[in-house]
This record gives structure tokens, sequence and C-alpha cells, in this order.
């Protein structure tokens, strides 16, 4: 979980906290609030980005039982979370998937676009070229061959070229990552640097200025795009950051078994598509125990 996202989990987590408080405690909890806040100023500011979505409904929201009180936080926390994870692009774009959902996009001249979770993409075919642009997430593209025009899957960072080929192209926060299963990709920056070539078992992560490192990858079809996601000894951690790509809202570990050494370890394929079913296979392996405080607000425990 990168450092951003783990606070803004924080910050929901202060929210629920604060929100469902006794006047005993409230006083204790705000002072202790106040000094998570202050040991980073970007704690304050996502904080205070929820409090003002959900103070703004507050006098009819108080007027409700706790229960349909949770359920406005659940709202608040998955509206909260797209607003800072989806860019208006996504919201634009030819084709979009959302939490949990695989898309098959055939193409015309019969290549092939399998869209993984919360992902968009635009596509622009013209006489002289195929090019399909990642405005989000992760794609894999299966391309026919036979046609002069190049086929070009372009994203912030770069452009990645193939004549028939399979491949995928993810996009991250800082850079974009191109990994080769079948024959041969060129990848060129957007600033420049030269072209990078990519045979069958090779993937790259690459910034607008360049290569930032090259490694092996599997030759076969991802996991997610069969819908499934596959974790041999994986550590719990990762486990729960890649299921909640396919999960809208939240989805944490608690404090305790966040910070357990060694994690957890989980051998098991869990289905892409089905987060709920997901988190059921998932408890039942390691003993852990789901918390539901609304549908989009998942904390894992141990029993």
């Amino acid at each position: 979980m990168s450092d951003l996202n783990r606070i803004r989990q924080q910050a929901a987590e202060w929210v629920v906290a604060l929100q469902e408080a006794g006047s005993d405690e409230r006083a204790r909890l705000q002072a202790e609030c106040e000094i998570w806040q202050a040991e980073d100023p970007r704690r304050r500011q996502v904080l205070e980005q929820i409090q003002r979505i959900w103070q703004a409904p507050e006098p009819a929201l108080e007027r409700r039982k706790r229960r349909r009180q949770l359920t406005g936080l659940g709202s608040l926390l998955l509206l909260a979370w797209s607003g800072t994870q989806l860019p208006w692009a996504y919201w634009g774009a030819d084709y979009r998937t959302a939490a949990g959902e695989i898309r098959t996009v055939p193409l015309p001249d019969g290549s092939q676009i399998v869209l993984n979770s919360n992902s968009a993409m635009d596509l622009d075919y013209t006489e002289g070229a195929r090019t399909v642009k990642l405005v989000r997430g992760e794609l894999l593209a299966t391309v026919a061959k036979g046609r002069d025009a190049p086929f070009q899957v372009e994203t912030r960072d770069i452009s990645a070229t193939a004549l028939g080929t399979q491949y995928t192209v993810k996009l991250a926060d800082t850079y974009s990552r191109v990994a080769v299963q079948e024959s041969t990709v060129v990848v060129t920056s957007h600033n420049g640097g030269g072209a990078l070539r990519l045979t069958s078992g090779q993937q790259a992560d690459l910034n607008r200025d360049g290569l930032i490192t090259q490694s092996t990858a599997p030759t076969h079809r991802p996991d997610w795009a069969n819908g499934q996601l596959v974790f041999n000894s994986t550590p719990l951690p990762r486990v729960i950051e890649r299921l909640g790509h396919h999960r809208a809202g939240i989805l944490a570990l608690d404090e305790a078994l966040g910070a357990s050494q060694p994690p957890p370890h989980f051998t098991g394929v869990l289905p892409a598509d089905d987060s709920d079913a997901a988190l059921a296979l998932l408890s039942d392996a390691l003993d852990l125990e789901v918390k539901h405080f609304t549908p989009w607000y998942v904390i894992l425990s141990r029993k």
C-alpha cells in the first residue's frame, strides 16, 4: 500500500472513530487525532477533505440511527476514495471498467483488448494507425497480424508499438510497465531517450524520461485476464493490496494484523470479479475475521 493510500485509510478510520465516539471519549480521540495529523501535513489535508464532504449533510444524518449513519459514511468514503483515485479522463474514456470488472473489447482489425479492473482506454483507429490510449489501470493487448498500420498502446509516459504480439501495459502513479508475453514490442518514452526493444519474457518500467528498470516477466497470459488472482506464498499485505484493486471502497488490515512480523502468507486462487467471495476464501484459509463497517469499508483482523 502506498503512503498516500495508507493515509486515506487511516483518515477514514478516524472519521469512523470520531463519528461513533461517545461524549466521554470524543475529547481524547480528538487529541490523538490532532497528534496523528501533526506528524505529516498530508494527513490533515486528506482528513479535512473527507470531513468537508461528511459535514455537509450532518444535520440530517444526526437524526438517523447508527446503521443509517454508517451507511452514509460508507457512501462518503466511496465518494472520497473515487474522487482521489479516478482521474477525470476515466469518466470520459471510450471504454472503462469498474472495480472487480474484467472487460474484453474486440477491435475493428481483429485485435483484442482485455481491460483490468478500474481501467480505462481511448481508441483511435485510422487508415494509417491503430492506437489505444491507456488512461488508467492495465490492459492486455492481443494484436492481429497482417496490417501495415502499426499497433500502439500509449500512456502518459510511453508508446509501445507492435505489429503482431501479446503484451500487457500498466499505468502506475509514477511509471508505465510493459510486459511481453509473445513476440516483440518497441517502447519509446515521450521525452526521448531511445527506443527499447522487449521480447517475450521481458518487462520494463519507464517514465517520460526513459528506462527505470528492466526484468524478466511471465510468458503466459496474466491471471487477472482469466478472472483469477493467483498467489504463491504471498505476504498478506500484498494479497490485500491486489484484492483491493478489484473492490470498490477501502479494504485494509487492522493495525495489529498489518504490523505482524512475519506477516501471514497465502497460497491459492481468488476470483478477480467477486471480492466478497474472495474475502470469504481468504478468511477461511488464514482464519481471519472480515468486518464490514459498510459495503465499501472492510477491515480484516485475526479471530
